[in-house]
């Protein structure tokens, strides 16, 4: 029997100085993300904005963990709104590992579009369907149905993070890829599937209430695979990781001791000439 008289708060004390520390860590990864952006003037542009609203969000997720009494953390918009911030980090890092995929190699438009299009839909869904998930979560009338819209919500993230390995293999896009890409898809990839996993195992009641009596399953299997996600893409940044190849120009460019070589296979013809 599930013990359901403090779901779905947690039970622990909230410690303040992880959440600060970690807001510091991901500032710093803020500040350097907005840097490198700028750089390169935010092209492309929805990869970049998608991991900013990630940084953003969880950064005041953190921000207002610390700040938060536990009566407030704990009151039901306390609650909705951290899990909604929380939810709009990971799969802002989901959209953008989808969408690096167009952005390494020009795909025929419908399979952009395909690309796009589909995970955004799916990604919103899981999002939205989070609200009300935690609105409804304290009263014991509507405590199935918020478990039900946890667990719909869980699911999608969990397929989407699944489908984004088929979906790369299918467009073939490795290939085009520098090995900076390659490393970052698959760190930020495996990180949102590890907590996609997370999600879906304690949208189960009995696992749910179990991972509430610990604050460190949290920042465990959720907080710092996103923050590992997030800086990763920081580090590699698509300012290194969509370095455009070398033209061909670039390519023909000649050495001094080709130049020499030329010179003076030139200087024969013309004393031949004479």
């Amino acid at each position: 029997m599930v013990d359901f008289s403090h779901y779905p708060y947690p039970e622990y004390e909230v410690s303040k100085a992880a959440a600060g520390t970690l807001a510091a860590v991901i500032g710093i990864s803020l500040i350097g993300w907005i840097v490198q952006s700028v750089q390169i003037h935010f092209r492309p542009r929805r990869p970049l904005i998608l991991i900013l609203i990630s940084h953003i969000t969880i950064l005041i997720e953190h921000i207002l963990h610390a700040a938060f009494s536990k009566g407030t953390n704990n009151s039901r918009g306390g609650f909705t709104a951290l899990s909604v911030l929380l939810a709009v980090s990971l799969r802002t890092i989901i959209l953008a590992n989808y969408d690096l995929l167009t952005q390494v190699d020009k795909l025929k438009p419908w399979i952009s579009r395909t690309i796009l299009l589909g995970s955004v839909l799916l990604g919103i869904t899981s999002a939205v369907l989070m609200a009300p998930a935690g609105a409804l979560s304290d009263n014991p009338n509507t405590r199935d149905t918020s478990i039900q819209l946890r667990q719909a919500s869980s699911g999608i993230v969990l397929g989407l993070t699944v489908l984004f390995y088929p979906v790369w293999f299918a467009t073939k896009t490795v290939k085009k890829m520098t090995k900076q890409a390659i490393i970052l898809l698959i760190i930020s990839s495996i990180a949102c599937l590890i907590v996609a996993v997370y999600l879906v195992i304690i949208s189960v009641p009995e696992y749910y209430v179990k991972s509430n009596e610990r604050e460190l399953w949290l920042y465990i299997f959720q907080i710092t695979p996103t923050i590992i996600a997030l800086l990763t893409w920081t580090i590699l940044h698509p300012k290194r990781t969509l370095k455009p190849a070398e033209s061909p120009t670039e390519l023909k460019k000649e050495s001094p001791e080709d130049e020499k070589v030329k010179t003076d296979i030139d200087d024969d013809l013309q004393m031949v000439r004479l």
